[in-house]
């Protein structure tokens, strides 16, 4: 496994409003690492019976880190990501832990 690409941050988010204020995003750094790209593809997730949500920007490797979740915003460079599935599992060539993750870019 070679983390090659660049450094990914990953940020917990919050509510950071007062009670009864409008909502305002609050982002915590909850972990940092090298990052590598990984070849992914789009199938259909049929969000509702006539919705198709088939989106994914980037899928990437980090090493592994059991905290990261759905929740959480991964930030490569100035871009900025909503993690949409975050696969905790072990390298197949060298069986190091890792964690892949796919990502939606936020606009």
């Amino acid at each position: 496994m070679i983390l090659d690409a660049g450094i990914c941050t990953i940020y917990s988010t919050a509510n950071g409003a007062s009670a009864g204020g409008k909502p305002v995003e609050q982002l915590t750094q909850k972990y940092q690492s090298w990052y590598a790209e990984l070849d992914f593809s789009t199938e259909p997730n049929y969000a509702t019976e006539y919705r198709e949500d088939v989106e994914a920007s980037a899928r990437i490797r980090v090493l592994q880190n059991r905290l990261i979740t759905t929740r959480d915003m991964a930030m490569i460079g100035n871009v900025r990501y909503e993690i949409v599935r975050a696969y905790h599992g072990t390298d197949d060539n060298s069986g190091e832990p890792i964690t892949d993750l796919t990502l939606r870019m936020v606009s």
